[in-house]
């Protein structure tokens, strides 16, 4: 019934899993912002309304400006540089301006501010009181640590400073703004003034305590040079006596490394006539003694080989008119065996001869390499202990004569430094203020337009970054995309979520079932719906899923429950039979069978029966009020649903119908595939498979477990079908102007009672 070929192709959207890289739309990402609108809003809301509320209650603050210029250099009052001095590289004017930007924001230099302003005393930072935030802050802090005893008292108006100040330099100049933010305006302003005070005052201080304290280190260096300088001396002429060093020259290191060099040489051309004579001799041993050149030269062997020519010659013409027994001719047999005897005598001589004197030769030259290799070893040891004695010596004189020009710059710095101790007196400085702060006019705190640009800015980016993180956190199928990425499957067709209007009308139905009903014989009771449409569309696809002809056996089945498998069974099997085909629909759910109810029609015996052998073909099939659509319900529920199905009986009953020619399509309703191994053994024996899903219910790894399961039963999965999409969702917009159109038109076509009530509540919701 099914090509085994064609069970193991690869599916249409495989290609998405190759490793080929997929292309994304900004629309899938606008989808997805309207889809989570809620939460953009709702973000931006609450962003947008803190901000409001912090804009209207924040306390308005004042800023305080005091503008100072720092150079890198104070007046060159002397010729040479002072103690405190800077590089002229850019590398160096970086770090010297952040060094000094951080020095204002020191507890140092912000203590001396403190101590000029009397902060503690002053009314207007006594008497403030902190926020309800701060006060809390400060209760949990006490409770975790208690303060230390005799801790400093003027802790609080550091933090206070610290907290509130900013340096702000201008860039390409040497210009640095120090600003001071209060709810007081004078306040703000003495403190920005008092901390440039304090500034000066700490630059010039460390100017001057440094060359103090230089030039006193420098008179300490200098003694303690000059001793180590005699220890230096004395240590180099006991070395000098005990290793007899007259002078450091380089004659002696000439002398030891020609004699190295000579020795070396001699060794390395007896290598090389070592290893010529080896050559010699394993030429001379291993090859045949009439190989050897001095074999093949000699004299001896070219007579014998003549004499050992002319017998055989004369052997061979003897031999031609003969036979072997005349004495003749044995006796010149004779003959020549004692001349190849002599000849091979003569050559193995000879060659004992060659072989002991290459031999002879061969141990004597390695005898010679193995006495040159001892005389260049002893050789290279005199050298490097003339290097080592020679290093330490000149190594000594060299640190003598450094620390020599070092205690001679010592004492002309010492000099010098003294001479700039004493310009103290002259108040010189390199910083110098250039605007005093004045108390400000205008509050720079709340910046209400700010604010809410910057709640509107965080709060869309923050409701987007959940909209983004909610939809990846999503695990369910919901697209086309999801179903090619996470299994592999083409997209058949895509259904409509079906939502009839609740209009409460006089003589409406109450029943729970009508509902269902209308649902699942929709394409039949309301064939221009766009429900109906959807079907349709899914009917193309089907009968284009095959090159030769449509499949005639379709199994339909899900990946959870739930999914609207019976229905997408029902639909499709109804818009086959519009075509004025003839459709045969089989419940092969024998576990929780429904096309009955469905059908309105009666499951006493049904596949199951015929499948135990307690029904005839004949007796299964049921019309419908569907025309050519036929059914065969489950039966009564049997215990063993799997073995049931597995039997030849229910193949070979399709097979037949099939070639009889009663019907062109049999669609089978199976249960759902990761459960139960029922589909499995139907795909598996069937033309074709489709898998429904229902869009933001199916999760992913169901859908992938189940079409991993059918395509390793070999079971040919044609696509899937995405059931209960949202018209809301952006995706499937044709089906609202399918479904308008039709419901716009003032003609209504005929119907039953429940489906002509359905469309008045339409057309009343529609008016109203």
């Amino acid at each position: 019934m099914n090509d085994p070929s064609d069970s193991t192709a690869m599916p249409p959207g495989a290609a998405s899993q190759d490793g080929r890289e997929e292309t994304i739309h900004l629309l899938d990402y606008w989808r997805i912002l309207v889809a989570r609108r809620v939460v953009v809003f709702a973000c931006l809301g609450i962003f947008v309304a803190a901000a409001l509320i912090y804009s209207v209650s924040a306390t308005r603050e004042y800023e305080a400006v005091t503008t100072l210029q720092i150079e890198r250099q104070g007046p060159e009052i002397l010729g040479f540089k002072d103690i405190v001095n800077v590089d002229s590289a850019y590398s160096a004017y970086q770090d010297f301006y952040q060094t000094q930007y951080k020095i204002l924001q020191s507890r140092t230099v912000i203590r001396i501010a403190a101590e000029r302003l009397d902060l503690m005393n002053r009314p207007e930072f006594v008497a403030r009181r902190k926020s309800p935030i701060q006060r809390m802050g400060d209760a949990v802090r006490s409770m975790i640590a208690s303060p230390a005893p005799g801790g400093d008292p003027l802790r609080r108006a550091l933090s206070f400073i610290q907290k509130n100040l900013s340096i702000q330099p201008i860039r390409n100049s040497r210009l640095v703004k120090i600003a001071f933010t209060d709810r007081d305006r004078t306040l703000a302003a003495d403190v920005a003034n008092a901390v440039a005070e304090a500034y000066q005052q700490f630059n010039f201080d460390a100017r001057y305590s440094t060359t103090s304290q230089a030039t006193e280190f420098l008179t300490k260096e200098v003694a303690r040079l000059q001793q180590e300088i005699a220890g230096l001396e004395r240590k180099l002429q006991e070395y000098g006596q005990r290793k007899e060093i007259l002078s450091v020259s380089d004659g002696a290191r000439d002398i030891s490394q020609q004699a190295l060099s000579d020795i070396n040489t001699r060794y390395v051309d007896a290598r090389g006539r070592l290893a010529l004579a080896e050559a010699r001799y394993e030429a001379a041993r291993g090859v045949a003694p009439e190989s050897l050149p001095e074999v093949l030269n000699s004299p001896l062997i070219s007579n014998l080989r003549q004499q050992y020519a002319e017998v055989e010659r004369r052997h061979s013409q003897m031999s031609e008119r003969f036979k072997p027994d005349w004495p003749p001719l044995q006796q010149l047999q004779q003959e020549l065996d004692i001349a190849r005897d002599r000849l091979r005598i003569e050559s193995e001589n000879i060659a004992a001869q060659v072989r002991g004197g290459a031999k002879a030769d061969y141990d004597r030259v390695r005898g010679e390499v193995a006495g040159l290799e001892l005389q260049v070893n002893a050789q290279k040891q005199e050298v490097q202990r003339v290097n080592r004695d020679g290093i330490e010596y000149a190594s000594l004189k060299t640190e003598i004569e450094t620390r020599r020009k070092v205690l001679s710059d010592l004492v002309a710095r010492k000099s010098e430094t003294a001479t700039s101790e004493r310009l103290a007196d002259t108040r010189a400085s390199n910083v110098r203020v250039v605007d005093r702060a004045e108390p400000p006019r205008s509050p720079v705190r709340p910046k209400k337009l700010l604010n809410l640009a910057l709640s509107v800015v965080f709060g869309l980016g923050l409701g987007v970054g959940m909209a983004f993180l909610l939809d990846h956190l999503d695990n369910t199928v919901k697209t086309e995309q999801d179903l090619e990425r996470v299994a592999a499957l083409p997209a058949l067709g895509y259904v409509p979520l079906f939502q009839p209007l609740r209009v409460v009308t006089e003589g409406s139905e109450k029943s729970p079932g009508a509902s269902s009903q209308l649902v699942d014989l929709a394409s039949h009771l309301d064939p221009r719906s766009a429900f109906a449409e959807a079907f349709k569309n899914l009917r193309t696809s089907l009968l284009l899923a095959s090159a030769d002809r449509p499949p005639r056996t379709i199994v339909v089945t899900s990946a959870e429950p739930g999914d609207g498998k019976s229905t997408i069974a029902l639909n499709l099997g109804i818009v086959l039979t519009q075509m004025g085909r003839r459709v045969l629909l089989v419940d092969a759910d024998l576990r929780k069978p429904r096309l009955h109810r469905m059908l309105h029609i009666s499951n006493s015996a049904g596949l199951s029966s015929y499948l135990s052998g307690n029904a005839q073909p004949a007796d299964l099939i049921q019309d419908t009020e569907v025309p050519n659509l036929l059914a065969i319900t489950s039966g009564p529920i049997p215990p063993n649903p799997s073995e049931l199905l597995g039997a030849s009986s229910l193949e070979a009953l399709v097979e037949r119908l099939i070639e009889e020619g009663r019907f062109d399509h049999v669609i089978l309703d199976s249960p759902p595939a990761i459960q139960v191994a029922d589909s499995v053994i139907l795909s598996s024996r069937m033309e074709a498979t489709i898998i429904v899903v229902r869009a933001g219910k199916t999760s992913r790894t169901s859908v992938a477990q189940a079409a991993g399961r059918l395509r390793q039963a070999r079971g040919r999965v044609i696509g899937a079908v995405l059931n209960a999409i949202q018209e809301s969702g952006g995706y499937y917009y044709y089906y609202r102007y399918k479904y308008y159109r039709h419901y716009g038109e003032q003609g209504r076509p005929e119907s039953n009672t429940a489906v002509s009530r359905w469309r008045r509540g339409r057309q009343r919701a529609g008016q109203a």
